[in-house]
């Protein structure tokens, strides 16, 4: 079992009682959410989850559950759709409770994930993208030293409304040059 440890929480392999957790406890953004909802949907959407990420897991994907150190589980985070011969994969993460947000858990599990993605997997480049309405998911990555590369015009449609998606990235060399500020 994997586990990679920031300053504030830890990175682990999660379970499909982990998955059930995460289903249940998940509050959305406001006053939109950063994903469709999907009301009705029962447990066993959360088991399909858990089966559909065991079967891309270290091949396409490293999707991991974020903890504190009492071992509270606070939501996910994952290097999605890995392209091995190009050395290039996307960032997501979800912290699940609005009461969970804005206390550093995210910032520490991306600066853990990029670590262990440039570091351990060599990737040559992270790649993340967001609503143009989700500023604090705008803010985490320029945190963490993604640069602001475009935007997808009116790509979202949320709300009753069309929205901007942002892409961001960063290269290993950029990540490289920012020394030890990331902890790692």
């Amino acid at each position: 079992m994997i586990e990679l440890r920031g300053k504030k929480v830890a990175l682990r392999t999660l379970e499909r009682a982990h998955c059930r957790e995460l289903w249940d406890a998940y509050e959305p953004v406001e006053p939109l959410p950063t994903e469709p909802l999907n009301p009705g949907l029962s447990i066993e959407g959360a088991d399909r989850w858990f089966d559909e990420m065991q079967a891309r897991q270290g091949r396409e994907q490293v999707y991991l559950g974020i903890f504190t150190f009492d071992g509270r589980l606070v939501g996910d985070i994952q290097l999605a759709d890995i392209n091995w011969r190009d050395r290039v994969a996307s960032l997501g993460i979800g912290i699940s409770r609005r009461s969970d947000r804005g206390k550093g858990y995210a910032s520490d599990a991306v600066r853990i994930i990029l670590h262990y993605g440039f570091a351990e997997l060599d990737l040559a480049r992270i790649e993340a993208r967001t609503a143009a309405y989700n500023l604090g998911a705008q803010r985490l990555r320029e945190a963490c030293r993604f640069r602001r590369e475009g935007i997808r015009r009116q790509s979202i449609y949320r709300g009753g409304k069309r929205w901007d998606e942002i892409a961001f990235g960063l290269l290993a060399s950029e990540w490289a040059q920012g020394g030890s500020d990331d902890g790692h």
